[in-house]
């Protein structure tokens, strides 16, 4: 950013009932242009959560800490991610609600007992966050204080719902770990049905807006339409590394391919 533009944008933000300045700021519009975020490894070699356009352009920082941090899941609105984080030397988990527009930051310690968690989702509406663990855990978000409860019997399936990766939109599929003895990632037409492998993948299958999905590969991030055709790969100038634990969110505009 131009050293200009900073007295500019202080005078607005005094002027403005709410401000904020974030990692973010004239870099990706939140919500409304195609977006990534994933775990990545700085120059410290410290695990940490970092963004970019869908590609190309560069990676941004978006946490600053020793801790362990995995899974990030967007939510609905793109506006906030939430994500798993155990904290230095401990086997202590945390629920953390990052909010991408004020910059924000609530987190809801993991319920002794739990187990360690594996997962979180979103509700449809954005208004619950969920954790997957021995069972699941459900609490709402900001602006309400987070507060992790476990979900009953009777609602499981909606959890696990909630916690998977759904591929297309409608959802037509599933994309997850395939059923032993098979190794590596698959996509379960269906929701659960025929296994189809994929054989590149190194991480885990994420939708990638509602007709495709993508997953890391030794090459890189690979976007592959669900109805056949050729994949494309975004590029980013700049980015941390050991990727993995991508998350995406299509943005509320004209979508192009990266």
């Amino acid at each position: 950013m131009k050293a200009a533009y900073w007295p500019l944008l202080t005078a607005n933000c005094l002027l403005a009932v709410a401000c904020s300045v974030t990692p973010l700021t004239n870099k990706i519009r939140v919500g409304e242009e195609p977006f990534v975020i994933a775990v990545g490894e700085g120059p410290d070699s410290m695990t940490d959560l970092f963004a970019a356009g869908a590609g190309p352009g560069a990676f941004v920082r978006l946490t600053f800490n020793r801790a362990e941090e995995r899974t990030p899941r967007l939510s609905p609105s793109g506006s906030a991610v939430a994500f798993l984080r155990r904290a230095e030397n401990t086997d202590l988990w945390s629920l953390v609600v990052l909010d991408l527009v004020t910059n924000r930051e609530e987190t809801a310690p993991m319920p002794k007992g739990a187990g360690k968690p594996q997962a979180v989702g979103w509700s449809r509406g954005g208004d619950l966050v969920l954790v997957k663990a021995y069972g699941y855990l459900v609490s709402p978000v900001p602006p309400r204080a987070l507060w992790l409860r476990v979900v009953g019997l009777d609602s499981t399936a909606w959890a696990d719902s909630l916690s998977s990766e759904l591929l297309g939109g409608p959802p037509t599929a599933r994309a997850g770990i395939c059923r032993l003895p098979e190794t590596g990632y698959c996509v379960f037409a269906g929701g659960g049905g025929e296994a189809t492998r994929l054989p590149t993948a190194t991480g885990a299958p994420i939708r990638w807006g509602p007709d495709s999905l993508a997953y890391p590969t030794a090459a890189g991030l690979e976007v592959r339409p669900l109805a056949g055709g050729r994949a494309r790969h975004p590029i980013w100038n700049s980015s941390p590394s050991r990727l993995r634990d991508f998350t995406y969110h299509p943005g509320s505009g004209p979508r192009s391919p990266p």
